[in-house]
């Protein structure tokens, strides 16, 4: 059962991340979990993904664009 961390972002999105490797992962030569997921942290962030800001700044510089 390895541990994981999950930061949810206020755009709706989720991303998860690993923070140790089990037992059985840890001696696997490819570090493969056959076990439940344990999320040992929920981090909640007050701003959009990387991808969502990423749009927004893409669109909100196209619609500068189009004022001009």
């Amino acid at each position: 059962m390895c541990d994981w961390e999950e930061f949810q972002f206020i755009c709706g999105h989720h991303t998860s991340r690993l923070l140790s490797y089990c037992h059985f992962a840890r001696t696997d030569p490819y570090h493969q979990c056959f076990g439940v997921k344990v999320l040992k942290h929920s981090w909640v962030q007050n701003c959009p993904c990387q991808p969502c800001q990423d749009s927004m700044q893409a669109a909100a510089q196209s619609s500068s664009r189009g004022k001009q």
